[in-house]
């Protein structure tokens, strides 16, 4: 029996493939994967609920202090693109500086390692020596890393899910598509 989903109930299709013909059995897949989704969504909404209740504290009680503390969680943890950073070496497992700068694009190694110093300072990753180079360090996710990681992961899967898992995937590097979203971003500021 599978569990009812009261909240969110998922789209038939996925928004950016509407002009792709799913055949019957893709689409039957799409929407066996939205309901599981969904059913995750839920699992997640009452996981968080049981925690605050265990914890003596229900974000209702004080939305602004609740908002506050996630904006800071968010600016510090997932901003600057360290989001991007975790993401990569979750699925490389250890990577140096200069080949994570090289996936990601836009960074300076020097820049790249400074980022990964502040998130091995926020005890999100580790750094360990490179066996066949002495001199080079090579960053791996810690625990605490690995956790956020793998409760990130299903958002990503969702999201590529939902803009359809036919659409191709543009050439180039992926760094290209963010700094030119962080450029629109900035000009939008000022």
């Amino acid at each position: 029996m599978k569990p009812r989903v009261t909240r969110g109930q998922a789209p038939s299709r996925p928004a950016a493939a509407t002009s792709v013909r799913l055949s019957p059995k893709d689409e039957h897949i799409f929407r066996d994967l939205m309901e599981r989704f969904a059913v995750l969504s839920e699992m997640c909404f009452r996981f968080s609920q049981d925690i605050y209740l265990r914890a003596g504290s229900v974000p209702e009680m004080d939305v602004d202090e609740t908002i506050r503390r996630n904006i800071s969680i968010a600016r510090r943890i997932f901003g600057n693109r360290f989001l991007e950073i975790l993401a990569t070496i979750y699925l490389k497992k250890s990577v140096g500086a200069s080949e994570l700068a090289t996936i990601l694009g836009g960074f300076t190694t020097p820049e790249l390692t400074r980022k990964l110093e502040a998130l091995e300072a926020a005890g999100l990753v580790e750094k360990g020596h490179s066996f066949g180079q002495p001199d080079s360090a090579r960053y791996s996710l810690n625990h605490k890393g690995t956790v956020i990681a793998r409760l990130g992961e299903p958002v990503f899967l969702y999201l590529r899910l939902a803009e359809g898992w036919t659409t191709p995937i543009p050439e180039g590097q992926p760094g290209a598509e963010a700094e030119a979203a962080d450029e629109v971003e900035a000009a939008a500021r000022t």
